[in-house]
This record gives structure tokens, sequence and C-alpha cells, in this order.
């Protein structure tokens, strides 16, 4: 992948909170549940337990939360555990990030996706191509939108009882995959340098420049993240899965 764009993520993927693990997000999303519905839930997918009203609800949540942490950190130019680790790039966009990092996690989890992240709290090789097709989505890319749709796909036909959580085998394999990944990571590091210097401008502004940003922020991450929310839900894995009983 796009090395910029890489090294923007894993960056960002060091902050604390920016790692949601599917396991622990879906209990305390759907902490209603029975044990044997919370287990189907997450080792099929919970769209075999929930109803699709009360997914939709749980996405539209996290949209909502995570758009108002954005916006109020963004305007104020903090963030989360700090950014000694991100020292070249704006604190807004970084923060701005920090949340789309985030919300892809989360709506991929809602939707059926594996877990992103391993038992050791890093980014897998096929964690870190879903992530980068969801921000894809998010920032228009267009072969986003065909990836996401393969990759659910491959994710279902991956699936059984056993291997749920994971995405199995090697999908960096798959050509097509490996072709889009690319052209998407270079896109968002394309994009991530110009919004780095765009927004570095508008510190430049006494006073003004947090409102500014706040509402760019606001602007722009809301309808970002709904994007996403439809791709997903359209792509739905359980709507492909027939696991064996």
């Amino acid at each position: 992948m796009n090395t910029t764009w890489i090294s923007f993520l894993n960056g960002i993927l060091k902050m604390p909170g920016a790692k949601i693990n599917r396991e622990s997000y879906l209990r305390k999303t759907f902490s209603h549940l029975s044990d044997s519905e919370i287990r189907r839930c997450l080792y099929e997918s919970p769209a075999k337990v929930i109803s699709q009203a009360e997914i939709e609800d749980a996405a539209s949540n996290v949209i909502r939360s995570h758009t108002a942490k954005a916006t109020a950190v963004s305007t104020i130019s903090s963030i989360p555990g700090g950014l000694a680790m991100l020292v070249s790039v704006p604190a807004d966009l970084a923060n701005y990030y920090f949340h789309v990092v985030a919300v892809g996690q989360k709506l991929g989890y809602l939707y059926g996706f594996p877990d992103m992240v391993d038992d050791s709290g890093r980014l897998t090789p096929e964690g870190e191509i879903m992530l980068t097709a969801f921000i894809g989505v998010m920032n228009k890319v267009e072969v986003a939108k065909e990836l996401v749709k393969k990759l659910a796909m491959e994710a279902a036909k991956r699936m059984t009882e056993e291997t749920a959580i994971r995405v199995a085998g090697n999908i960096l394999s798959k050509q097509f995959i490996a072709q889009a990944i690319e052209a998407i990571s270079k896109k968002l590091g394309t994009q991530i340098a110009a919004k780095g210097v765009g927004r570095g401008l508008y510190k430049a502004i006494p006073l003004l420049s947090g409102a500014i940003c706040g509402t760019i922020t606001y602007a722009t991450f809301k309808p970002q993240a709904k994007r996403l929310h439809e791709v997903l839900k359209s792509s739905q894995v359980s709507k492909e899965i027939q696991l064996v009983p």
C-alpha cells in the first residue's frame, strides 16, 4: 500500500482507543442479549440475532456520537492520548481520523465483518485492508465501494462456526483486492497531505481557527460516516453467510 497512507493509519492506530475489539464492542452494544444470542452474534453475525432496525439504530448512534466528539475536539484542537507520534500532523486532522478509524471498525462489526485487530491488539493485514477500503468509501474513492462488496463476499465464504471472528487466508493474494487497495491507499495518502496543508493554514487565523476546523469537521464527518453506513448495509456479510449447523 501507499507508504504515506499506511504510516498515517498506523500512527492513528497507536492512539489510545483507536483500536476497537470486536467481541468487547458487540457485547457492550447488545448487552441485552442472552448468552446463546450473544454467542451467535459473535460467531456468525449480529444480523442473525438482531433486527435490521436495531442494527441501524446502533449504527446511527455510533455516527451521532463520533460526529459530536470529533467536532468538539476539532474545535479545541486537542486529542485523546496526545500526539507524540503524530507531531507533523495538525491536531484536528489527527482527531478527525481517530474518529474515522473508530467508526469504520464499529460499523464494520455491526454489519458482520470479522475482527480487524489480533489478540495482541494490533491491526491484522486483513484488517488493514478492510479499514482502508471503509475509509476509501467515506472519502468517495471510486473503487472502494466495489471492494467493500467483494470483501464482504470473501469474509462470508471464509466464515465457519470455528473461524467466524477471523478472515482466514491471505486476501492480499486476490489480484483485484491488491490492485484496488493500492489505488485507494495512494488516493488517501494524497488527500491526507492536502488536508494537512489546508487545515494548517486555518491555524494562522487567530480566534477563528477552532471554529473553522470544528465547522469543517461537522460538515464532512457525518456525511462520510453515513456513506459508509449505506454501503455496509447493502453489502452486509450476513446476507451471504450460510453456516453449517
